[in-house]
């Protein structure tokens, strides 16, 4: 594109200068913009491309967000379980998959204080840290399944520790194996046809996320 004299979109001559200049927009901002425009060019200058770079701009970041959430909403369709030879499960190995989280708990040094209160309000506090950590660390085992072909998860390992020289934080670990089940009607129909749909939202995002990655 160095090369070009001229738009390849509006065939207006590109310039540049102290006063003024128009230039070709960057590849990163031409591949967003021909993502969305009906009519793609090799490149758009910025006299004709500016406005449909905010135009589309606009439109990938709520594309991202909301394919991105509906992404979230959905992975609870893939199995999370930690037999290691489902019964009657047709499927196909992949590989291993990994989560991690990391969390202040925020009680550690009070477990002290009562068994009463360890029991009751500390107990909850400190259990949906742990919950919120393990779904953390399920939606990254699922992400990774999901980017390699899979649609389920076997032989799942979950591990937990304390951080810090006062356990002040907590580590939450989960391990699996990534398949690809290949009788998916064993799980349900709808849970089949809610698998088949997240193959379809997990590559869109991907196609968005490598997009935002070329515009940092």
């Amino acid at each position: 594109m160095s090369e070009l004299t001229s738009c390849p979109n509006c065939n207006i001559e590109l310039s540049s200068g102290l006063m003024s200049s128009t230039k070709l927009l960057s590849p990163a901002k031409i591949n967003l913009i021909n993502e969305y425009h009906d009519s793609k060019a090799d490149g758009y200058c910025t006299k004709c491309g500016k406005e449909l770079y905010s135009t589309y701009k606009s439109k990938f970041d709520k594309e991202l967000k909301s394919t991105s959430e509906e992404l979230f909403k959905q992975m609870n369709a893939v199995p999370i379980i930690s037999a290691h030879t489902p019964f009657k499960w047709d499927y196909t190995v992949i590989k291993l998959v990994t989560g991690q989280s990391t969390t202040g708990t925020g009680v550690i040094s009070e477990f002290t204080s009562s068994f009463t209160d360890f029991f009751g309000a500390q107990s909850g506090r400190y259990n949906k840290k742990l919950k919120a950590g393990e779904n953390i660390c399920f939606a990254q085992l699922i992400k990774q399944t999901l980017d390699a072909g899979g649609n389920a998860i076997i032989a799942t390992d979950i591990d937990y520790s304390e951080l810090g020289s006062l356990k002040g934080m907590i580590m939450v670990c989960a391990t699996g194996t990534a398949v690809k089940l290949n009788n998916t009607e064993i799980l349900g129909e709808k849970k089949a046809e809610r698998i088949n749909k997240l193959y379809e939202l997990n590559a869109r995002v991907k196609i968005l996320e490598k997009l935002q990655y070329d515009l940092m």
